[in-house]
């Protein structure tokens, strides 16, 4: 059984928006993790529009094959880490399991 945490993806659509995988030339920050992607690591790169408003997020590898794997109909950027909590009981940053912090 697979699990599926994707959200429904219809709800914050871009106008438009490109992907690509980019090799960094300089140091970048992860919008899931907020961890460094160093110089000559793959990252991917998603700019659009949404609501109006453009924008870019930088995704680090581990990060987008987590999300490809438990999130593969939706996602917000940048919330990857809140969705995985809600749905596993897992911070996969911190490897906690949060029904412990609730006890």
């Amino acid at each position: 059984m697979k699990c599926d945490c994707s959200i429904d993806p219809s709800y914050d659509t871009p106008e438009f928006y490109t992907e690509m995988m980019r090799t960094a030339r300089k140091e970048h920050i992860c919008c899931e993790c907020r961890e460094k992607i160093s110089p000559g690591k793959k990252y991917e790169i998603v700019s659009g529009k949404w609501n109006g408003e453009f924008n870019s997020y930088k995704t680090c590898l581990g990060c987008k094959r987590i999300r490809e794997h438990y999130c593969p109909s939706g996602w917000y950027f940048g919330e990857l880490r809140e969705t995985l909590i809600e749905c596993l009981d897992f911070d996969y940053i911190t490897s906690k399991d949060t029904r412990e912090l609730e006890e």
